[in-house]
């Protein structure tokens, strides 16, 4: 209700033809996304399908054509009306509309493909304050979007480890290798337009270490929840309540070390523990 007031507000001095436009595409992605044609079809013919199809989108158009008789625009009507024609004869289903994975990051990383395309319907907000915050000047602003970033992001790292994994690295010292060396690629990518306005925000020398600790301690946190679910077993082990409070007490430390540099040295101490204890699992499957 609130985001239908904002969008009504917004709409409410704007152009009549943006609400022409943002109808018409709402009706497209929610059309040529659907994946009930086939079984609709097979209950109903193929003519009753596109009448209940019209009926449909009629209803979810409703606010936009009372919004134009509002505005007193007669033609945005008739574009709607024809356009709700046009979309119910076509096909539908065979379009994908989900959001892909992200390409530029590091091959073989099926996990921060995973996590960073379902954290970004958020972090592309958070991307866009943290772009606000730099314009205005707002130091504080920018770099609580950035911590929000790292932490929902690290969240969807916390999965279920099998032990059948194992069997892709040749030895212990390759999979805590590899795990450090995405951590550190992937957080740089991910997390480079919070790390662009840390700089804009007030370019200085304390800004760009800040910026360096942020990249930094984002990359220690990746890496220390990756070795945390190893450790542990995963979500499903039975230590869920002891692997959430380590994993709130590891997003203290980043928080702690990206805001005071000198506290990296307790991230990276408690990356080796906790890599070093990776290392005694292993050790006992290779």
């Amino acid at each position: 209700m609130l985001l239908g007031v904002i969008t009504w507000k917004e709409l409410g001095t704007a152009p009549v033809y943006y609400s022409v436009l943002v109808d018409v595409t709402l009706l497209l992605a929610w059309h040529l996304t659907r994946s009930d044609s086939v079984f609709l079809c097979s209950i109903f013919c193929e003519r009753r399908t596109k009448m209940l199809f019209f009926a449909e989108y009629t209803l979810l158009s409703a606010p936009f054509l009372c919004f134009f008789l509002y505005r007193s625009a007669p033609w945005a009507v008739a574009i709607v009306l024809l356009a709700l024609v046009i979309v119910c004869f076509l096909p539908c289903g065979g379009i994908s509309l989900r959001l892909p994975t992200c390409p530029c990051l590091a091959s073989g990383s099926y996990e921060y493909h995973r996590a960073a395309r379902l954290t970004l319907p958020l972090l592309l907000p958070l991307m866009a304050a943290g772009a606000i915050g730099a314009y205005i000047g707002n130091r504080h602003l920018v770099i609580g979007v950035s911590m929000i970033a790292v932490s929902v992001f690290s969240m969807l790292m916390m999965r279920e480890w099998h032990m059948e994994y194992l069997f892709h690295y040749k030895s212990a010292a390759r999979f805590l290798r590899l795990n450090l060396l995405f951590a550190l690629r992937n957080a740089c990518i991910i997390f480079l337009p919070f790390i662009v306005c840390l700089l804009l925000v007030a370019p200085s020398w304390s800004q760009l270490l800040l910026g360096e600790s942020y990249c930094l301690g984002a990359s220690l946190l990746l890496f220390q929840v990756e070795m945390l679910c190893f450790v542990s077993g995963g979500t499903n082990s039975g230590n869920d309540l002891i692997s959430a409070l380590v994993y709130v007490a590891l997003n203290v430390i980043f928080c702690v070390s990206a805001l005071v540099p000198q506290a990296l040295v307790l991230s990276v101490i408690v990356s080796v523990i906790l890599a070093y204890h990776a290392y005694l699992v292993i050790k006992k499957y290779k």
